[in-house]
């Protein structure tokens, strides 16, 4: 079971890279080596370095930090569109902190922002990799538009959707993209979580579409490969978020109906990753985020 959040407050921030200092490097390389295995401190600044900044969360007390999610701001043209988007890097949460809602509510605080300060007309998404089926259910289940769908995207978007991710995807990492299966295969030797990756049981793919569809277009997450997925973060999504999210909120606590899914989420939230940024995946952007 997880542990429980602890009671100590904590500050949430986004801090661009030029302001990243010396000891927030330390203690970001700290939590990261502690969940993460075949790491290097030289090849986690270099990494760092290509960011564009860094959401922090912090311990209010003594300004330790307990959380960061890294964030790289990117600009691209596909099929002679210009396309802007923000790509999750390294998120991790000191597992003491599982639970703790704020780092969620500041990345979508910063996606609204970059909503809001783009030109209307350039569209706007959200890059993120899943190696399991927990991110790709993060995804998912807090956003409307997102690629690669069960079903197709109902709004007929799949094409340009599928050239904007094999675009970030060559761009971030050239050497490890396939192509043609559409996955990143960063070998055995590429930094990965301590642990194993939550099993894909053939009950659990039954009880979710989307755990199913995930493991049927990345067979090969059981050794490593992650799929590059976007969602996108523009006006339609946030105007049909204004009706749905209370329209979800009122039919769960006022009518008593369960909401599709949610005994998938419980069984999620029972062992919640170190790179997971809420116990309940499909609230967290409730709570306030946008990986």
């Amino acid at each position: 079971m997880p542990t429980s959040a602890p009671k100590e407050k904590t500050r949430t921030f986004y801090c661009p890279i030029d302001r990243v200092t010396v000891t927030h490097i330390k203690q970001m390389y700290e939590l990261y080596q502690s969940y993460y295995e075949n790491t290097a401190l030289d090849i986690f600044i270099s990494d760092l370095s290509k960011k564009t900044g860094v959401i922090m969360v912090t311990r209010k007390s003594d300004d330790r930090l307990v959380g960061f999610s890294t964030q790289v701001l990117m600009n691209m043209t596909v099929d002679g569109r210009k396309v802007r988007g923000i790509f999750s890097g390294d998120t991790i949460v000191d597992k003491r902190y599982w639970g703790n809602n704020e780092l969620a509510k500041a990345f979508y605080k910063f996606c609204v922002r970059q909503i809001v300060v783009r030109p209307p007309w350039i569209p706007l998404y959200w890059f993120l990799i899943s190696k399991g089926y927990k991110t790709y259910l993060l995804m998912t289940n807090n956003s409307y538009k997102f690629y690669p769908r069960s079903g197709g995207d109902p709004w007929g978007n799949d094409e340009f959707y599928k050239h904007v991710t094999e675009s970030y995807s060559q761009q971030l990492f050239p050497e490890y993209y396939d192509k043609e299966k559409g996955v990143l295969d960063f070998g055995h030797d590429y930094v990965h979580l301590k642990g194993d990756v939550a099993d894909i049981t053939p009950e659990l793919a039954a009880s979710n579409e989307h755990i199913a569809y995930f493991d049927q277009v990345n067979p090969g997450w059981r050794v490593g490969h992650e799929l590059p997925c976007l969602a996108a973060l523009d006006y339609h999504s946030i105007l049909l978020s204004l009706w749905h999210r209370p329209a979800k909120w009122f039919k769960r606590n006022v009518l008593g109906q369960k909401v599709k899914g949610k005994q998938v989420e419980q069984k999620l939230n029972a062992t919640p990753p170190a790179q997971r940024w809420a116990d309940d995946g499909d609230d967290a952007l409730d709570a306030g985020k946008a990986s």
